[in-house]
This record gives C-alpha cells, sequence and structure tokens, in this order.
C-alpha cells in the first residue's frame, strides 16, 4: 500500500513538537531556494572541493565560502580528522577525489577548537567515543590558536600521503590546502607549507 502524505504543521503536543525550529527552516528555505539549480543537481553532482571540516555547529563551510548546493563535497567529523585508517573518512575522501573528480582537497581548522582543547585535557573525557576518536591526537603549542593549526598540519600530512590523493596531485589533477578559520574576527588564515599568511 502506498503512503498517505499529508501537509505537516507541527504544533504544541504532538509527537513532532520538538521538530517545530526545523520544519519552520525549512519552510523559510522554501522560499528563497533556486528550484531550476536544485532540478539540475538530480542528474548528479560535480562539486570542486572536498572540505573537511569540523562538526562544530559554528563552522558552516558552505556559509565561509559562499557556496552554493553541489559546489563543495563536505566531510565533517569532529576535530576535522584525517584519520584515513577510518571507513568512513577514507571513503569520504576516495569518493571526492577518485569518483567526483573534485579538484582541491581543503582542511579547515577554526578557532576555540573542542576537540583540540580536550586533547589538551585527555583525562576529562569519560565519553568513550570521543576518548577513542581523539586517542591518536597531541596538543601541541604555545597558545591555542597555535595547537589547533599545529593540529591540521598533521592532518593536512596525513590527507596527502593517501593513496588516491598522493596519486591525483601527482598527475596535477589535485591540490591540497589547509585553511584556518579565526570565529571571533572571522580572519582566514592560510598555511604554505611553511608560514601563516592573512587571506585578504
Amino acid at each position: 500500500m502506498p503512503a498517505k502524505w499529508a501537509i505537516y504543521h507541527p504544533q504544541q503536543g504532538q509527537e513532532g513538537f520538538a521538530l517545530k525550529d526545523l520544519i519552520d527552516g525549512y519552510q523559510k528555505f522554501l522560499l528563497r531556494a533556486d528550484r531550476s539549480r536544485y532540478a539540475d543537481l538530480c542528474g548528479g553532482q560535480k562539486p570542486h572541493t572536498l572540505v573537511i571540516g569540523c562538526s562544530d555547529s559554528r563552522i558552516i563551510p558552505e556559509e565561509i565560502f559562499s557556496a552554493g548546493p553541489g559546489e563543495l563535497f563536505v566531510l565533517r567529523n569532529v576535530g576535522n580528522l584525517c584519520c584515513t585508517d577510518d571507513p568512513s573518512v577514507a571513503s569520504a575522501i576516495e569518493y571526492a577525489v577518485g569518483h567526483l573528480g573534485v579538484s582541491r582537497a581543503v582542511i579547515l581548522s577554526h578557532g576555540d577548537c573542542g576537540a583540540v582543547k580536550a586533547a589538551c585535557h585527555p583525562e576529562h573525557l569519560f565519553e568513550r567515543g570521543i576518548r577513542s576518536w581523539l586517542e591518536k591526537e597531541c596538543y601541541s603549542g604555545a597558545s591555542l590558536e597555535e595547537a589547533i593549526k599545529s593540529w591540521g598540519i598533521r592532518q593536512l600530512e596525513r590527507l596527502e600521503v593517501f593513496p588516491v590523493v598522493k596519486e591525483a596531485v601527482e598527475k596535477g589533477k589535485l591540490k591540497t590546502s589547509l585553511l584556518y578559520f579565526d570565529l571571533g574576527t572571522l580572519r582566514l588564515d592560510r598555511y604554505d607549507g611553511a608560514d601563516w599568511i592573512v587571506v585578504l
């Protein structure tokens, strides 16, 4: 029997009341959405950049880079880790680089990163999942920003030796980058392999 669909209007007391803010947001999205663009994307995606960013709710790659649907292939996890021995990370990179053919792969680090802070005090990590996820990471730096940037460099190094990435870079099909987004000032820094340069 086919499913019956109806217009959903969440009201207090209904089971779905907790979704009200999301439904309200969706309705606002419908008012501004480029419907023709979404229709065109039904035939497939061709993003130009893979972004490995943090799950932090304050860091939204599409907003930071003014990107629309279909432009970025985004992998988000706690601490923007590039743990290529993890299937969820490896499969996303392989799909973006090997199948979709992105021309850029970017590690996006950010200010006030909770994962880096947690690595500084691992004894406070009681949650088994987070402790396991961060156990191979370390806090290294005289300040939090320095530690976050060092953390990002390690992720970039892991990304660049991952076979599908290494091969694409050697063939001139892919470029890799590391960026740091400062949450308080909205400053964006780029790592050039030796120094950090403010993007103007």
